[in-house]
């Protein structure tokens, strides 16, 4: 490295995806948070950026293979460099407003900080090429003999995945399924109905923000969906605990579980604690609540948020607590496992998890999964709910997980959630009375939840 980098859009870009590939334990949105805060951009540097790094996330394989052809060695460059080009390539592919000098002056300039004029003129070179083509000039590998290498390609997926998902869906819906992944998730809020109305959030946004278009849930009746996002995210409805960001499949949990007031609920894995928050709304804070995570430091976020909200009657701890022995002396009405898994289904608002997973990862989940379900069932009473919820389409990590625990707890079933969702909801339950959310069917996050009942 030879200078420090002016901080500017590019390099701001330059930073976040570098951290993305150095420090794989933090999430993209941790990152983007901080750097964006230190660098003090304006609005619209920071939406290119933004835009750049998505971009570079989602294409990252597309944008490696259109560059590894004009390599005169088999040799790839250094990280560095690789995450330059593809952010050079993702400008002048996708990027119409961004003028092609520009994406590879700029490009060229953050090479010259960082190392000599040689890699300069490397970089210089490739772009420069790449500039003369379209998108449309890229050739695909040929589908015919490999149709799992041109998905691999064409929508920026590690082959081992793709041929994953195609053994589980099929070649159409593996298809649906990679180009919805790809596509920029709309901003969706849960109204806060302890504070406030949907009316009239909808009616701040339309006169503090009449560029905004906005749209109410389809599926939930406080979710309202901002379509053309041109606004901070550190609003004002935000701040005062109007509005929670939530997409509205991770809403319908929180119908799911059915909640009354009165009840006993706990939130097994609570963390930042958005469907525990949903649930206390919806019972107005009438209702005695438990919200658990292994993780100490990230239940401060369980906390910010209940205060911020307007949270009531939470008690919050760890699952080493004493709150678990006292929970299975007194077991709760309803208990919540929102279980941590492989995240396919959110790969719209996290496309760098799809560079962060591993076969041999996923392998481990269904077992970890199992062991925390069977975990938190024994804090559910006779006749409660035990409710499990995943935010992936992978079966080992959701119908199988299901599958091994009611073999194991014959005192649970299936409880068909017909009468208990939003009518709107009735084509996302399936025969076996699962909730599954598909991204290319509906517009929202994949999602797979099931409600158990404890026999009496």
């Amino acid at each position: 490295m030879r200078s420090p980098l002016p901080i500017n859009a590019r390099t701001v870009a330059f930073n976040i995806l570098n951290d993305v590939d150095t420090k794989p334990e933090i999430s993209l949105s941790d990152i983007m948070f901080e750097l964006f805060d230190k660098s003090n951009l304006d609005e619209r540097d920071r939406s290119l950026a933004a835009e750049i790094v998505y971009g570079v996330l989602r294409h990252r394989l597309f944008l490696d293979y259109v560059y590894q052809p004009l390599l005169k060695t088999r040799s790839y460059p250094p990280a560095s460099i690789q995450i330059i080009l593809r952010m050079g390539i993702y400008q002048l592919l996708f990027l119409d407003r961004v003028p092609p000098h520009a994406a590879v002056n700029e490009s060229v300039q953050i090479i010259s900080r960082l190392y000599s004029r040689k890699e300069s003129g490397f970089v210089n070179a490739i772009l420069r090429k790449v500039a003369a083509q379209k998108i449309e000039d890229v050739v695909l590998p040929d589908k015919n003999k490999s149709f799992e290498q041109y998905l691999s390609v064409k929508y920026s997926f590690p082959l081992w995945l793709v041929k994953k998902i195609i053994s589980q869906c099929g070649k159409s819906d593996a298809e649906m399924f990679f180009s919805a992944s790809n596509q920029p998730a709309a901003l969706t809020m849960r109204v806060n109905t302890l504070k406030t109305s949907i009316a009239d959030v909808a009616n701040w946004i339309r006169d503090h923000h009449p560029e905004v278009d906005i749209e109410t849930g389809k599926y939930c009746p406080e979710a309202i969906n901002i379509k053309r996002l041109t606004i901070k995210i550190d609003w004002l409805p935000l701040i005062q605990g109007w509005v929670y960001i939530q997409d509205e499949a991770s809403q319908l949990i929180a119908y799911l579980a059915a909640p009354k007031p009165g009840l006993r609920v706990v939130d097994y894995c609570s963390a930042p604690g958005g469907k525990l928050t949903h649930i206390a709304a919806m019972v107005e804070n009438n209702a005695e609540l438990f919200a658990l995570d292994a993780n100490r430091e990230r239940l401060k976020l369980v906390e910010e948020n209940c205060q911020r909200l307007g949270i009531k009657n939470v008690h919050i701890g760890d699952n080493t607590h004493r709150l678990l022995s006292e929970l299975k002396q007194n077991p709760a009405d309803i208990v919540l496992v929102d279980a941590p898994c492989s995240g396919l289904g959110i790969l719209r608002r996290h496309p760098d998890l799809k560079w962060k997973k591993n076969e041999r990862a996923l392998k481990k989940l269904p077992a970890e999964q199992s062991a925390i379900l069977g975990s938190a069932a024994s804090l559910v009473a006779p006749n409660g709910a035990l409710i499990y919820s995943t935010c992936t389409i992978m079966r080992e990590e959701n119908e199988g997980v299901i599958t091994k625990f009611l073999k194991m707890h014959p005192d649970f079933e299936v409880d068909n959630p017909e009468k208990i969702l939003p009518q709107t909801s009735g084509d996302l339950i399936t025969s076996e009375g699962y909730l599954k959310i598909s991204t290319a069917k509906t517009g929202m996050d994949g999602f797979f939840a099931v409600r158990l009942k404890r026999r009496s």
